[in-house]
């Protein structure tokens, strides 16, 4: 499901994704502040990885870096990787987990949340699926808002894949059914809060477009899980 396409990271880049490869160049062997900033040091650990791992020494962890880069971990295990998938988490829904290295009962159920949400196969294993989703910003929205306007937009682009980086696959099926056409004339209406969910609407004349989501309450993240088209 996941595109092989990993997010390019070099020497001035940061957040949680450079934390992520932090955590995972310790957890190699690396010296190295884990600080969510991709400084002369980190580009130095980066380097010393690809040139002890046969890889081009460019110093960016991108489509060739991060496969080799990643360690699968999965309930049981323990260490600065398991940091680094508890952080990528912990940044999208900071009460269900915490980042302590071990991977225990939260974590696991966290990371079967995740995969499901996406479309992947709720193992509870990070493995290079479930990495790619988590380092390309999969379910990162902060807000209801934020993740329909994420959504809605990529629908008027016609971007499947960035509307799946923001809701189920069954809510991108049930927009994508219809096409977005300028004439429509769709504006958006608002979007109100109840029982766990959110409700973000658009309307057109005759008719009006509902999407709906979790909101990081009864269960972790916040993402788009249905959307309809009501009279």
């Amino acid at each position: 499901m996941m595109a092989s396409n990993w997010p390019p990271l070099r020497e001035g880049s940061a957040g949680e994704d450079v934390r992520s490869a932090q955590y995972l160049l310790v957890d190699h062997g690396s010296v190295l502040a884990v600080d969510g900033t991709f400084g002369p040091l980190t580009d130095s650990a980066v380097r010393a990885f690809q040139a002890s791992h046969g890889l081009a020494v460019d110093g960016i962890i991108g489509n060739t870096t991060w496969p080799v880069l990643i360690i699968q971990v999965s309930s049981g295990s323990s260490g600065d990787a398991v940091r680094a998938a508890q952080s990528q988490i912990y940044s999208r829904a900071s009460s269900w987990v915490t980042v302590d290295g071990t991977f225990g009962p939260e974590t696991d159920r966290a990371v079967r949340f995740f995969q499901e949400d996406v479309g992947l196969s709720a193992d509870g294993i990070v493995g290079p699926q479930t990495w790619n989703a988590l380092v390309s910003g999969y379910l990162a929205s902060q807000s209801g808002q934020g993740a329909a306007d994420a959504v809605f937009t990529a629908w008027a682009n016609g971007d499947r894949a960035a509307a799946l980086k923001n809701a189920t696959p069954q809510a991108v099926n049930q927009l994508f059914a219809r096409t977005w056409q300028a004439s429509d004339g769709w504006s958006f209406a608002g979007c109100g809060v109840a029982a766990g969910s959110f409700l973000c609407t658009w309307n057109r004349p005759g008719q009006q477009l509902v999407l709906e989501g979790n909101d990081n309450t009864g269960a972790p993240f916040t993402y788009i899980r249905n959307a309809a088209f009501e009279p």
